[in-house]
Parts: C-alpha cells; structure tokens; sequence
C-alpha cells in the first residue's frame, strides 16, 4: 500500500508540471505515469541501499531511457517526457534544510545535508545524460546496420 500511495503521489505532482510545462494532452499520461515509476525505483533503491547516488542515477537513467524512447515513438521532444518526470526526484527538501542549516549556524548538519543534496542533483544530471547518450547511440547504430 505504501508504494501505491508513493506512485501516486509522484504521478499527480508530475501532472501538475505536464501542466506548465504545456505538454501535448496525449503525452501526460504517459509522462505521469513513468514519473511514478521512476520515483518509485527512486525509493526502492534508497530504502534497500541507503545510496543516494546509485538511487538518483538509477532512476534519471530509465526515466530518460523511457522518454527518449517515447518521444521517438510519439514524435515529440524528450523533454516533454523526461522534465516533468524528474520533479519529483529533484531534492528540494534538501536544499531547504541546507539553507536553514547554514542560516542557524549548524554547520555539521549544513555540510552533511549539502554534500547529500549535491550528490542527488549530480546523480539525476548524469543519469539523464548517460541515458540520452545511449538512446541515441543505440539508433544510430540500428539506423547504420539497416
């Protein structure tokens, strides 16, 4: 029940940036729905691991795998895909607690939280671009042996 609720959480966040992002209607449920996905590897992988890194990379990773593969499939850019998706992975709450760490001087939890916060922002660049570097790779090669 847990993970339910969790998919649906990270599925109606990301409608409400499929919102304002203006994304074609065709391609909000599709995006909601691999946002809860990955959000939930997300989870999965912090709960089992305690990784933050290998969770936000893990996750940017299929998350961008799964819209790039979309946006050729519905021939619409990967970022309609891929941007609304990562709303949920992106760490607010840490950057928040950072901020109020540092303004109150306690600088053990600033530096633990911050180098947290980093690591999961760097995690969710890099996957994104590992993920589109292979996508495209991949065509390229099945493009070039046709």
């Amino acid at each position: 029940m847990y993970y339910i609720i969790q998919f649906l959480i990270a599925a109606f966040t990301t409608m409400g940036f499929t919102f304002y992002f203006n994304c074609p209607k065709r391609a909000i449920p599709i995006s909601c729905f691999f946002s809860g996905i990955s959000w939930l590897i997300y989870k999965i992988i912090v709960i089992k691991y305690q990784d933050y890194f290998l969770a936000g990379f893990t996750s940017a990773f299929i998350l961008g795998l799964i819209g790039e593969s979309a946006a050729r499939i519905m021939k619409n850019p990967a970022t309609i895909f891929i941007l609304p998706g990562l709303i949920p992975l992106v760490p607010g709450a840490g950057m928040y607690y950072s901020m109020y760490y540092l303004i109150y001087q306690n600088y053990p939890s600033f530096k633990m939280e911050a180098i947290k916060t980093f690591y999961i922002a760097a995690s969710l660049a890099i996957g994104i671009v590992a993920a589109s570097t292979f996508t495209k790779a991949t065509y390229a090669i099945l493009k070039y042996k046709k």
